[in-house]
């Protein structure tokens, strides 16, 4: 419609020129008006649409520089917020039952002998973590609490990834059949615990589980007290292999019975490097 106004116009101001009449200056306005006005209608969604459009680049530019810096950030420094010396004094039992589970780990013969052992550093890997981390995590979050995974595992894990050693509690209500641990979370406790054992063997220091082979030797009893043991045994590039138990915590005179054995190969994914790490 201004187009064909401005031709309108255009074409009454050619004539009186033709037939030696001068323009008015009222009529040369008004066809300047209508040019001007006609352009800036045409211009302003341009306008709208390339600022919009600018403001959409600068968002995603600043979100994604935001989100690449923010996982950069937890690549460097993973999922673990503490490290295993601090990890190692954060818990504190709230309750009489977890203050004698808590003796009874830490006076146990082969806690204390592993803590006078310097190429085994102790942790309790679970809190490693922050407690926004550890919420969504299976065995340090769900399965963590009053009659399951009663205090945090305490670990001794062998310079290079040799080796590891974790012992844990076991309450009554992660049981298959009443008043025995069910299988799958013996099976959880050895792909963790061995995959654990060995991160250090590995570039990267993670991995992510290939294969697990579980043979389950004797029942486990609810509400007792559990040690893993955990070795590698064979490190070939981005793989370990490594082989482990679960046995009794045994008493004076008594002899540890072996519940659970398992043997498992880790791969450190070639992506490794873009993993947050979790130790």
């Amino acid at each position: 419609m201004f187009s064909q106004q401005i031709a309108r116009g255009g074409r009454r101001i050619g004539m009186m020129a033709r037939g030696g009449q001068q323009p008015s200056l009222v009529a040369l306005r008004g066809a300047a008006q209508r040019r001007c006005y006609a352009e800036a209608a045409q211009a302003a969604p341009k306008g709208r649409v390339g600022r919009g459009l600018g403001l959409l680049l600068y968002g995603i530019a600043f979100s994604g520089l935001g989100a690449a810096a923010t996982f950069y950030s937890m690549v460097q420094k993973g999922f673990a917020s503490f490290t295993d010396a601090e990890s190692a004094l954060l818990f504190v039992p709230d309750s009489d039952e977890l203050q004698q589970i808590e003796e009874t780990i830490n006076k146990h013969p082969i806690v204390q002998e592993l803590r006078s052992r310097p190429e085994f550093k102790e942790s309790r890997p679970h809190l490693k973590m922050s407690s926004e981390v550890r919420s969504r995590t299976l065995t340090g979050g769900a399965l963590s609490g009053d009659g399951m995974i009663m205090v945090p595992p305490v670990a001794f894990i062998e310079d290079g990834g040799k080796s590891i050693v974790s012992v844990t509690y076991i309450g009554d209500r992660l049981c298959g059949h009443p008043g025995l641990v069910h299988g799958g979370l013996l099976a959880t406790m050895l792909d963790e615990g061995l995959a654990r054992g060995c991160f250090d063997a590995l570039p990267h220091k993670i991995a992510v589980t290939a294969s697990l082979e579980i043979n389950y030797r004797k029942p486990t009893q609810a509400n007792s007290f559990l040690v893993l043991r955990g070795k590698t045994v064979k490190v070939e590039g981005r793989k370990a292999w490594a082989e482990g138990s679960i046995e009794t915590l045994p008493g004076p005179g008594e002899k540890p019975v072996t519940l659970v054995e398992a043997k498992g190969l880790f791969i450190s994914p070639k992506y490794a490097a873009l993993m947050p790490r979790i130790t």
